[in-house]
């Protein structure tokens, strides 16, 4: 099995534990009824190891198995969300931060973390999904800052196992790593 192989197996190890963290644990760590959205840090995560192309994807299946456990959105909500802010990450990531700045991880954590959830609700509202700005501006800020508080303590941590697993032995991001021209420019 390739190196490659391996990593993507690995992703999707712990995109299903996420979904099983996000499922069973995170509702029960609420703090002013706003639980952690762990699938966003994931999103996050994959676009800070490996760029937008990364980011873009591990965020659209995040937010794909995100949108399974909500019963009262459509489906495909989280995914467009998540997959934007992956790819926007990415794009962020090969343009202006360092390479691996821990420092600045939990930063970023957090205000993609509450630019997802402001997409979320704006783009719900759109498309019909009125009750999820029903609350009204305080109630969406509250919301995004709490969730952002939450994946800025979390990020490190989480950022240092999705780049573990998602970089085989030879230093290669498990997406795109078998274009020649996306390895050879890492």
């Amino acid at each position: 099995m390739s190196e490659v192989t391996v990593s993507r197996l690995r992703i999707a190890a712990l995109l299903l534990v996420a979904v099983l963290v996000e499922s069973t644990l995170a509702p029960d760590l609420r703090l002013a009824r706003v639980a952690p959205d762990v699938m966003v840090l994931l999103a996050v995560c994959a676009g800070l190891a490996g760029g937008p192309e990364q980011g873009a994807v591990v965020g659209f299946l995040a937010g794909g198995l995100s949108d399974l456990l909500i019963d009262d959105t459509p489906l495909g909500l989280s995914a467009l969300a998540c997959c934007l802010v992956g790819y926007a990450v990415g794009v962020l990531r090969a343009n202006v931060l360092p390479e691996r700045s821990w420092v600045l991880t939990p930063l970023v954590a957090a205000v993609a973390t509450a630019t997802e959830v402001v997409i979320f609700a704006v783009v719900g509202d759109l498309v019909g999904q009125g009750q999820l700005l029903a609350g009204g501006r305080g109630w969406l800020v509250r919301v995004a800052l709490i969730e952002a508080f939450f994946n800025a303590v979390l990020a490190v941590p989480v950022a240092r196992l999705f780049d573990r697993a998602a970089r085989g032995s030879k230093g290669a991001a498990a997406i795109g790593a078998d274009r020649p021209d996306r390895v050879a420019a890492r």
